[in-house]
């Protein structure tokens, strides 16, 4: 469904929602601020050093950040339609993530690159690009190390933007591999599995710059006091997907869609698009406001990073999450916030605990007690692990959530008959993929092939 803009390029439905979308917040943009403060902000975003965390809000402005937002996200479709990728429930998350982390560590400039190197690695494989879209789009985990070696101050700014983007080029050329691999050390049950490998390969880099003397500084820059505005930006975009999910098709059918989403458990790979089509729109919906009201009954600011874990919540709503997976997670990050006497509004707090529901499947699959559970862990590891990758890695709670995973699945396997009996299959299943798993996966290259 969509509008054929001519023999090869075609404009997909969730393709036109999110180009409206981003169409939405350079509106958004311009109605609080000037052109000059926005353009001028935009530019300090792309020479910021970006690592965990620089809040774009703080760095250049809402405006800025929202342009910087849709720059990111017009880039990624664009990409996306000129590469003849039809959508799927991978792809729409990715876009969102996209979307989300330019508010904070994600630009056009630290991207770019990162992209380009993937692009190449296809070319080496001599395979279609898009093969790898997926990782195209989730390879800006990285963004901030393209960032950092350009703009640290070690080098001439000349030379340290080469490096910089010589380094992109590195990295999303490998990042394929690693990340292909990554998946199965958590079984499917780490949603964030492209933060997972971004962790493994910034660890490494971190470990060769310290060999040589370079040090890399975190930061902690938050905004604050922008909650009206930008809980209203938020509870905008609920709605305006809530309304796709009910107006576009049947709205029964639609409904119907949503609540049967709630029986899945959400392990990779769980394509709800390809399942549910336009019910992923209310699923989006749901998780956005639930996730910023989250927020708010905490006390917490909606900053950038915030709004990042928001966004990635609800791209996660075509592929893996659902307020039935999610709430158990939530439940447990919080508890473990309160038991360790921490603030659960901090920044850095609020993010552990929006990201935590990477572990989602864990509730879905294995009931609310062990989802608690795994968010009651992820909350410890999540605060305490940032030090192997020095702000590097943008997904680091997918780093995090893939120590729970690959923690809490032989736990559970020792505790429970019934989960152990399952969780043996699922290892065997990607280990060992089943003759028609082989198939259809031989069908899905085909079809990426094809001219849409």
């Amino acid at each position: 469904m969509g509008i054929k803009l001519s023999r090869h390029v075609h404009l997909y439905t969730p393709y036109a929602i999110m180009l409206y979308i981003f169409a939405g917040f350079i509106l958004f943009a311009f109605a609080f601020e000037t052109p000059q403060q926005i353009f001028s902000g935009f530019m300090r975003i792309l020479v910021s050093r970006s690592v965990l965390f620089t809040d774009y809000i703080a760095v250049g402005g809402i405006g800025a950040t929202l342009l910087n937002s849709a720059f990111v996200g017009t880039a990624a479709v664009l990409m996306l339609m000129l590469s003849r990728i039809k959508p799927n429930g991978a792809v729409i998350m990715g876009i969102w993530l996209s979307v989300g982390f330019a508010f904070f560590g994600k630009n056009l400039f630290n991207m770019i690159p990162l992209t380009i190197g993937v692009w190449m690695y296809a070319k080496y494989k001599k395979e279609p690009f898009a093969n790898y879209e997926l990782a195209s789009l989730l390879v800006a985990t990285l963004s901030p190390a393209v960032s950092e070696i350009a703009f640290l101050g070690v080098l001439s700014r000349p030379l340290g933007i080469l490096c910089g983007i010589l380094t992109g080029f590195f990295i999303g050329f490998i990042f394929p591999v690693i990340s292909k691999n990554s998946i199965r050390a958590t079984s499917g049950y780490n949603l964030y599995n492209m933060g997972f490998a971004g962790g493994l390969i910034s660890t490494v880099i971190i470990s060769l710059l310290k060999s040589i003397g370079i040090e890399i500084p975190t930061e902690e820059i938050f905004s604050s006091g922008n909650n009206q505005i930008l809980a209203a930006f938020l509870y905008m975009i609920s709605i305006a997907m809530i309304l796709c999910g009910l107006f576009i098709g049947d709205i029964k059918e639609n409904l119907r869609g949503y609540f049967e989403i709630f029986k899945t458990s959400g392990t990779l790979s769980s394509d709800y698009y390809a399942v549910y089509h336009n019910s992923i729109y209310i699923n989006i919906g749901a998780l956005c406001a639930f996730s910023t009201t989250l927020i708010l009954v905490l006390g917490a600011d909606l900053n950038g990073p915030a709004i990042a874990g928001v966004l990635t919540i609800a791209g996660f709503g075509s592929f893996g999450k659902h307020l039935k997976n999610v709430i158990p997670i939530f439940i447990g990050a919080v508890i473990s916030a309160y038991v360790n006497r921490w603030d659960p509004s901090h920044p850095i707090n609020v993010i552990a605990i929006l990201f935590s529901t990477g572990l989602a499947p864990i509730a879905g699959d294995f009931g609310w007690i062990w989802g608690v559970i795994a968010g009651f862990l992820h909350l410890n590891i999540a605060t305490h692990i940032g030090f192997l990758n020095s702000g590097l890695n943008l997904y680091n709670n997918g780093y995090a959530a893939g120590f729970v995973a690959m923690f809490l699945l032989p736990v559970i396997m020792i505790f429970s008959r019934k989960h152990g009996h399952k969780l043996n299959h699922i290892h065997h299943q990607h280990h060992h993929p089943s003759h028609r798993d082989q198939q259809q996966q031989h069908a899905g290259r085909q079809d990426k092939q094809q001219p849409h």
